[in-house]
């Protein structure tokens, strides 16, 4: 790494060691924030990775959960970041830019959507559904056959389903889990309607800091490039000569900059590496911008 360091890349080094500096070992019994209500696919993905047993805060927004978990409200947030049927959750990859977290877990969720109603309600009877835009980009299929009805975007597939349940309205509908059914007392008109069989949320586990769990084999970061021809080959060779297996690569437009990017980059491979100090060195020596977002055990 050459010993000259822009002072853009300065910060970004002291930021990397202070958060190595603040590491913590995982809570033992946290509060944890999710955006939605009870029956979301966020609750379903904090009891999956926490148990029953464990505090939840429910948040009207994404950026609600980031500004609980650095203010103090809880220990960590669980925030869905990619679809496996319609990809990347933008607003989450942005929120993870501005706020100053770390990702320090993971797990997937089956997602199942189905038509809620209130009870004595038909498909015939329906003209609006509401859901989260996300539970109308995977339903397409189902709503194609089905042209009448107004879909009317929500804040969240479970909140949807409760105002549905408070709105006493039985030509209302909403597009959410099973759980919100029970949870919310709806009927369920249709089950499966997401479009692929094959359809998997990620969420990720995020923290005011990074933390020490055993098998943390994935590192994720954020770096904006300095535009010259070759930067992004070149950065990309660095984890090549180091046998470090990258798993995703996603761009985002940088705040107040037109035509310029962040890349948040995901590799597996840091629990085999001797150095991985020395492989962010390089990295951040080949960025404009670098930020560390934290190593954890991948899923599976």
């Amino acid at each position: 790494m050459r010993t000259y360091l822009t002072p853009a890349q300065d910060e970004s080094l002291q930021r990397y060691k202070r958060a190595r500096q603040s590491i913590r070992t995982p809570i033992d019994h946290p509060t944890i924030a999710y955006a939605g209500t009870a029956g979301s696919y966020a609750e379903e993905a904090a009891i999956a990775f926490f148990g029953e047993d464990r505090r939840r805060l429910a948040h009207g927004s994404f950026a609600d959960v980031f500004k609980s978990l650095t203010g103090g409200g809880a220990d960590y947030g669980v925030l869905p970041i990619e679809n496996s049927s319609t990809g990347s959750i933008a607003a989450v990859y942005d929120l993870l830019s501005h706020y100053t977290c770390s990702i320090v877990g993971e797990i997937p969720i089956e997602v199942h959507h189905c038509l809620l109603a209130l009870p004595g309600a038909t498909l015939e009877g329906l003209t609006e559904i509401y859901s989260h835009e996300q539970g109308f980009f995977q339903s397409q299929e189902f709503l194609s056959r089905h042209p009448r009805w107004k879909c009317v975007p929500w804040s969240n597939t479970a909140v949807a389903a409760r105002m549905v349940a408070d709105s006493g309205n039985r030509a209302y509908g909403a597009i959410a889990s099973a759980r919100a059914a029970q949870i919310h007392g709806l009927t369920i008109l249709a089950e499966d309607i997401n479009s692929s069989d094959i359809n998997s949320t990620r969420f990720v586990v995020v923290s005011p800091v990074p933390e020490r769990r055993p098998g943390r084999d994935k590192i994720s970061l954020i770096f904006r490039l300095p535009h010259r021809t070759g930067a992004l080959y070149r950065l990309l060779g660095i984890f090549e000569a180091h046998h470090l297996n990258l798993c995703k690569i996603e761009s985002r437009p940088l705040p107040g900059v037109n035509w310029e990017y962040l890349f948040f980059l995901d590799f597996l491979g840091a629990a085999a590496c001797d150095d991985l100090d020395a492989v962010l060195m390089e990295v951040l020596a080949a960025t404009e911008q670098f930020y560390f977002l934290g190593s954890y055990p991948p899923f599976g």
